[in-house]
């Protein structure tokens, strides 16, 4: 593993190496916190100069920084005892232990010091004097604190040294380490996990993916690694590094360490009494432990999974030992949300005993940060039967989130029903429980029923204007229409969310959860119906609502997100819909292991209404696998079609066909949904068998109302245009003109500039394709004007369009073409794309002929038919026929 510590830094790795390779005297100064790599960095750069020069390991040790000239003992054992306190004596002896290894070779001294900081200051001496006499180089390692020794330091001063600094690493460099430590590509949002939970540091995200691979979380599946449930401290890699930690410090300080562990973060006037401030201002010293906001403010280890393994360390008697210690000192503190939680589990973990109250409250912050053990832990200790339902609805999400659908209706229909399951928020746990239900493929007419009877149960032996009956049914009526929406009858939808908004009244003591209800809906029906911008706006306003109220809401955020998203998505408001996605993972990196295959399924979608093919084909092949695992908004075959249709379109017939046959079996989410995910379906299809999918797409508006909606007919107007079917410019034109949002706008001043012909309506519509984001269509537009300029004789405006044809290409990052004379590779078949491509060829059309017919630019034919001359061995398009043939 020392090796991949080093991803990442070869600019650091040259600089020092050419710095100790010059003329006069050179050292190099490694600085950097525990873990980062500074030791590694320094083997390889020994390991680079091992055959130039020779090298001397001093090791710093705290025990020996009080023993002068203790480090060096090991090059000593030949000093006469008298001479023992003689610096000279010393540098006489350790040159001469250098002259023996070097053999008369006339090789260079390299000494590689590794924790400089722990140096006596004899020893630093006698190296500083080393390096200033040009006799040796020299590799020094160090931690910020307590930092490099004086001597040292005054190297860096006279301009002897350069002083390097370490620093974290970043998230593509977390990502390539994780791969090349597993073999294999990591799904984005695993890899935003261990970058989040390691922070970077290279010996934590080792530890994170050796234990993570030992206890069967981190799996692959279709080459692809993700993470099943959340990272925690307890493997033995991360308890072996934390134990070595904690043995090199004094027991006051390891006794502060587990203090601190047990119940972080602890407010830095009660640590100073209970462990001495002496001893906390050493750890900080170290390192080790941190302020959270400053000096003064509350104390907690540096890192979240060395408590955590910290706390597997101490045994039960101790934790209860010393919190009945803490407790009393703890007591009259205000809680932070951290504080809460910890001290919660930390109880639970003791055998203490918690009000019901605190369990509550604690296990509903537990499970809004998807700490999902401790949430089941806590909610399952409360007794009191007037929140025993509160504490079953935090149960039922979890179970949810977990894909355990039928725990989830289980634990909400348990005592009244889930109408009347959670005071709180009564409609967000019938909503879940309907969700619940779908999830498990119970019809929506059986859901429908149940949730009117369960409403007239608990209603009906009350009058009417009783107002606690009318919440009842109208909490029943929003999962009617939600399930309406489920099943696609948008009209009937609309009509009811008029009568579910007459009589809402800022009064009402359910009034924030209808508001929240009301506006996710109309979120979804305005998409569907073409008018993304207003649909936008009623989700920003349930999201503001939501975050006011969010601390007693259960499943609204999940509710909203996903419409929000998607409303964002057809607006091509790409950043809005990148925000949105972002807020799963804004209070937990655990939200990107639930909903990772989720939001990498929405932000491929995203990605292909773009034009960023290859970008996208990265992130949804990753995100079928994840989906198998954790599917809760329900997007499994949406993900499975965009995946299927990137890779058909890409030319990837194996994983194509793969994909197809894991097409149907997954119970379906919303009509919305499955309605895009048919069309990417048949899309997909046609780019891998032609004939077999196309003919489809023209008909399905005819199959049913939904189909014709703007929402979704756009979609597949769009899908054909980009299989070359011209026929669907018109009606593109027709359907965006009623629609609202940048994506509409964007494909009808493209199907305008295409039926008009003019070179400049090309250009019109790819600056409008560029500046909203679609860099792909833009492409194909600007390709287009070149071609028109070209035809009408107007040469310059041709050659402006090229130039921006080729700006629009370059944003997308796709790969270099191939060298058409390099020899053929018989054994890698042409893509389904480059055999159309070539088969036009063949057939006598010219590239700009082609690239009309396929709505592609010039530029993406040139490079298919680069890389299939590559693939069948031939220079020229006249031998096309012939390769072919054969």
């Amino acid at each position: 593993m020392q090796a991949e510590h080093l991803v990442g830094r070869d600019a650091e790795l040259d600089l020092a190496t050419e710095i100790l390779r010059q003329e006069g005297a050179g050292a190099v100064l490694l600085v950097a916190d525990p873990g980062i790599g500074k030791t590694a960095m320094a083997a390889e750069i020994a390991a680079r100069l091992a055959g130039e020069m020779v090298v001397m390991r001093v090791h710093g040790s705290l025990a020996l920084s009080a023993v002068p000239y203790g480090v060096l003992a090991p090059y000593l054992l030949d000093l006469p005892v008298e001479q023992a306190t003689s610096p000279v004596a010393i540098l006489r002896e350790f040159w001469s232990q250098f002259e023996k290894r070097r053999g008369g070779e006339g090789a260079r001294l390299l000494l590689i010091v590794d924790d400089a900081h722990d140096l006596d200051e004899g020893s630093t001496q006698i190296l500083a004097e080393l390096v200033t006499a040009g006799w040796a180089r020299l590799v020094a390692t160090s931690r910020p604190r307590p930092g490099l020794p004086a001597a040292l330091l005054q190297l860096w001063y006279d301009g002897l040294a350069e002083r390097l600094e370490l620093h974290p690493l970043d998230k593509e460099t977390v990502t390539e380490l994780a791969e090349k430590t597993l073999g294999g590509t990591v799904m984005a949002s695993a890899a935003d996990v261990l970058h989040s939970v390691s922070e970077g540091n290279p010996l934590l995200l080792r530890c994170l993916l050796d234990d993570s691979r030992a206890d069967g979380n981190l799996v692959r599946r279709n080459g692809v690694w993700f993470l099943t449930h959340a990272l925690t401290g307890n493997g033995e890699g991360l308890a072996e590094v934390v134990r070595n930690r904690v043995l090199r410090t004094s027991e006051a300080e390891r006794e502060a360490m587990y203090v601190i562990a047990l119940s972080e973060p602890v407010p830095a006037a009660v640590l100073d009494t209970q462990v001495g401030r002496d001893t906390v201002r050493a750890l900080m010293d170290s390192r080790l432990v941190l302020s959270t906001n400053g000096p003064g403010s509350p104390v907690k280890l540096w890192h979240p999974m060395y408590s955590e393994a910290l706390r597997q360390i101490v045994s039960p008697a101790r934790s209860l030992q010393i919190r009945q210690r803490m407790v009393q000192h703890l007591h009259g503190e205000q809680p932070t949300a951290e504080g809460l939680l910890r001290m919660v589990s930390w109880a639970l973990d003791c055998g203490a005993d918690v009000d019901d109250e605190q369990l509550l409250q604690a296990a509903f912050l537990a499970a809004k940060l998807w700490q999902n053990p401790l949430a089941i832990a806590a909610a399952r200790k409360v007794r009191s039967d007037a929140l025993r339902p509160r504490a079953r609805v935090v149960m039922a999400m979890v179970h949810y989130n977990d894909g355990d659908y039928r725990s989830a209706v289980k634990l909400l229909e348990e005592g009244n029903g889930f109408l009347d399951a959670d005071p709180s928020g009564p409609l967000g746990a019938g909503l879940l429980w309907a969700a619940s239900r779908a999830a498990i493929g119970d019809p929506s007419a059986d859901i429908v029923a149940d949730a009117r009877a369960a409403a007239e149960g608990l209603a009906g032996g009350l009058p009417k204007t009783d107002p606690v009956a009318g919440q009842v049914r109208r909490h029943a009526l929003a999962l009617e229409l939600a399930a309406l929406a489920h099943e696609g009858h948008y009209q009937e939808l609309r009509e009811g969310l008029e009568r579910f908004a007459e009589g809402l009244g800022t009064d009402q003591p359910d009034f924030v959860m209808n508001r929240l209800f009301l506006l996710a809906m109309q979120c979804e029906l305005m998409t569907v119906e073409g008018q993304a911008v207003q649909a936008l706006e009623a989700g920003r306003e349930a999201l503001v609502l939501l975050d006011e109220h969010n601390d007693d809401l259960v499943y609204f955020s999940d509710f909203i997100l996903v419409r929000y998203a998607l409303a964002a998505l057809e607006s091509g408001d790409w950043a809005a819909a990148e925000s949105a996605l972002h807020r799963y993972a804004a209070s937990s990196a655990m939200g990107l292991i639930i909903f990772g295959g989720d939001i990498q399924a929405l932000k491929g979608m995203s990605l292909l209404r773009q034009g960023r093919l290859e970008q996208a084909t990265a992130l949804l092949t990753p995100a079928v696998e994840a989906l198998r695992v954790k599917d809760p908004q329900r997007l499994r075959s949406l993900g499975n079609a965009l995946a299927f249709y990137a890779a058909a379109k890409s030319g990837d017939a194996e994983l194509a066909q793969r994909l197809a046959g894991e097409q149907g079996i997954t119970a379906p989410g919303g009509a919305y949904v499955e309605a895009l995910a048919e069309l990417y379906r048949l899309a997909g299809h046609e780019h891998l068998k032609k004939g077999s999918g196309l003919e489809k797409l023209r008909n399905l508006p005819e199959t049913g109302h939904l189909q014709q909606l703007p929402g979704v007919l756009l979609q597949n107007l769009v899908l054909r245009a980009e299989l070359g079917d011209l026929q669907a410019m018109e009606p593109i034109k027709k359907t965006a003109s009623l629609m609202a949002g940048a994506w509409a706008s964007g494909w009808q001043s493209l199907a305008e500039a295409q039926l008009g012909g003019a070179g400049q309506g090309f250009v019109n519509a790819g600056n409008l394709l560029a500046a909203a984001g679609m860099p792909g269509p833009a492409a194909v537009a600007f390709d287009k004007a070149a071609v028109s300029f070209d035809s009408e004789g107007k040469r310059p405006e041709a050659r402006q369009a090229a130039v921006l044809r080729d700006v629009s290409e370059a944003s997308l990052g796709d790969a270099l073409v191939h060298d058409p004379q390099t020899e053929a590779d018989r054994s890698v078949p042409l893509t389904r794309r480059e055999q159309d491509i070539v088969a036009l060829a063949v057939s006598g059309l010219t590239d700009r002929q082609i690239a009309e017919k396929l709505m592609v630019s010039v530029r993406t034919v040139e490079g298919h038919l680069y890389r299939s001359y590559a693939k069948l061995g031939i220079r020229r398009r006249e031998d096309l026929g012939a390769a072919v043939r054969h």
